[in-house]
């Protein structure tokens, strides 16, 4: 009979809206356990280490590493501070978990890979959708009737609502590209691979680096794809894949259905295990669990140079704007 399995402690370094969700998710994981909460914010580090049984809350992440003694640690911070926070954690030699995005531009996130290579530091980024059930559901529907044959992402962001939530920095804001529309051109690459050719257009109704995208891809073996955003029109973001005989559509990205040649239509329903967290949070955090345990971070995981390759496709998306009059 197998040991019985060690619980792996994780450090948290943030204490926003993004780390509770984190900590629902760890929470329903037997295997992990928050062990202490790191942020400048003392007193919502404590309001999250009460709610959910932390014993410890630190100032920094050194402190939370001394005093803790975690094995691995998860950057929870804004946007903006991610790179540096995960640079000054580098030096604690811990494995690395980071909410995207790693930077707010490419020299950012290249630093950041960089550096992690050479201090040997393996980490993961938080490409939460990559972990849908939906998504492994559909491709499975898709795959045991043949190739698939292409990939259309919508990416539309409700920037108006982004701008006037005033939850974001103006840096954030006009990095959004890399800061949030990064989760929908990284479906591109987990459904259709790298791709080999892009051709890209782009436009500026208000945004500095565009806000109205349109793209036409070729992937490996032959597989389409298209990309289209529109930030300032009503819509949001949905997947197509197309098949041999079959399509499978996900819009919400949270819910799937897929449609076969002779007009049956068969919906795809999310795995128990996500229930009350937000989607993907329970698979993501297993396979953070895993890497830690093993040294290997497993597809369809992002490691910081899979991150890397997502901030420069769409930086190549993005291109050089023309502005609209």
């Amino acid at each position: 009979m197998p040991a019985p399995q060690k619980t792996l402690r994780v450090g948290l370094i943030g204490a926003g809206l993004i780390a509770r969700q984190h900590l629902l998710a760890i929470a329903q994981n037997p295997g992990v356990a928050a062990v202490g909460i790191a942020s400048r914010t003392r007193d919502k580090a404590q309001v999250l280490a009460d709610e959910f049984g932390v014993p410890l809350v630190a100032d920094s992440p050194a402190e939370l590493a001394q005093a803790a003694r975690p094995d691995a640690l998860m950057i929870l911070v804004s946007p903006q501070a991610v790179a540096q926070v995960a640079l000054d954690c580098l030096g604690l030699r811990l494995p690395l978990f980071l909410e995207k995005p790693v930077g707010l531009c490419v020299a950012e996130a290249e630093a950041v890979a960089l550096a992690a290579r050479r201090a040997g530091v393996p980490g993961m980024v938080g490409f939460n959708r990559r972990h849908y059930s939906v998504f492994a559901k559909g491709l499975e529907i898709l795959r045991e009737r043949g190739r698939l044959l292409a990939v259309h992402v919508e990416g539309s962001e409700r920037m108006a609502l982004a701008r006037s939530s005033g939850r974001f920095s103006e840096e954030v804001l006009r990095a959004w590209i890399f800061a949030n529309a990064t989760h929908t051109i990284d479906l591109l690459r987990h459904f259709g691979g790298e791709p080999e050719e892009v051709c890209a257009f782009s436009a500026s109704l208000r945004e500095p680096l565009g806000d109205q995208f349109a793209a036409c891809l070729r992937f490996p073996g032959g597989t389409l794809g298209s990309y289209a955003a529109n930030w300032h029109s009503p819509g949001g973001w949905g997947v197509v894949l197309k098949g041999e005989g079959v399509s499978v559509e996900f819009r919400p990205l949270e819910t799937g259905r897929a449609i076969f040649a002779d007009g049956t239509v068969r919906d795809i329903t999310p795995d128990a295990a996500e229930k009350g967290l937000k989607a993907g949070f329970a698979g993501q955090l297993a396979a953070f669990a895993d890497m830690v345990r093993t040294g290997r971070l497993a597809p369809p995981s992002q490691d910081l140079d899979g991150a890397l390759l997502t901030m420069r496709l769409a930086e190549r998306l993005a291109g050089r704007p023309v502005p609209l009059g």
